[in-house]
């Protein structure tokens, strides 16, 4: 009997443990480094209603936008208004003397953040009083606009009534 022979007698089986293992061990890893989106489905996100399966027309809904402007920047002061700011870092706190800020409702100008409150609380009540039940507002604020500009516009807009409130973002071509 020769070598040719024995070899061919012999009984070849595969092993499958090893494969088994590897299979599980890939499994693992994968679910392991998998991350899942937490945040997938509570996002709002605001689609058109008149595309897809829905068939019925979106009504239009007019919203307030507040333009904000600054007509003079004023003086640079420290935050406390003791002195003309001084950091050349421009790492401290500091604040404007003698600032104008002009704010804007469609063709109306309001100088005063108290009579801006007003014709705010009047286009509210107006609304209110024909239904219109959340009407948005836009703070659009406008070169050279900082953010102690629009605060406390915002606090104006919600003492008025406004709750749905967003933020808009100057273009270039409209920085003066």
């Amino acid at each position: 009997m020769g070598i040719l022979q024995e070899l061919q007698d012999e009984k070849h089986e595969m092993e499958m443990t090893p494969m088994i293992d590897v299979t599980f061990l890939l499994l693992i890893f994968f679910m392991c480094t998998l991350k899942f989106k937490l945040l997938e489905g509570k996002l709002t996100a605001y689609l058109p209603k008149d595309v897809g399966v829905n068939q019925t027309e979106a009504e239009p809904i007019e919203k307030v936008q507040i333009d904000i402007h600054v007509d003079e920047l004023g003086i640079k002061m420290n935050a406390d208004k003791s002195a003309v700011y001084n950091d050349p870092t421009g790492d401290s706190r500091h604040t404007f003397k003698d600032r104008k800020v002009r704010y804007v409702i469609g063709t109306q100008n309001y100088y005063d953040l108290d009579n801006l409150q007003k014709a705010l609380k009047r286009i509210k009540d107006g609304r209110d009083a024909r239904g219109d039940e959340k009407v948005p507002a836009v703070l659009q604020p406008y070169g050279m606009t900082i953010m102690g500009d629009v605060i406390p516009v915002l606090d104006r807009a919600v003492a008025a009534g406004f709750r749905d409130i967003t933020f808009g973002g100057a273009f270039a071509d409209h920085i003066r």
